[in-house]
């Protein structure tokens, strides 16, 4: 007998109410969103630019694991 015969089968996934481009969408707008506000109050902070980029990439990550965070709970 075949090996895939003796594999288990998948949990159920209860599928989601909002479309999977819907999710990714948000993800990335919240990302770009937190990096901008972040670079905004880093350029009327400091001149220095170096610290511009990484206050905007820092606050791009935090914008991007809000989005998924909510997008999980959305789909709960």
């Amino acid at each position: 007998m075949p090996q895939s015969r003796k594999r288990h089968g998948h949990k159920y996934q209860k599928p989601s109410d909002i479309p999977a481009s819907q999710r990714t969408k948000g993800r990335i707008i919240w990302a770009i969103l937190f990096a901008v506000f972040g670079a905004v109050l880093a350029f009327f902070g400091t001149d220095n630019y170096i610290v511009l980029v990484i206050a905007a990439i820092i606050a791009g990550f935090i914008g991007y694991s809000i989005g998924k965070n909510m997008e999980q709970a959305a789909s709960e």
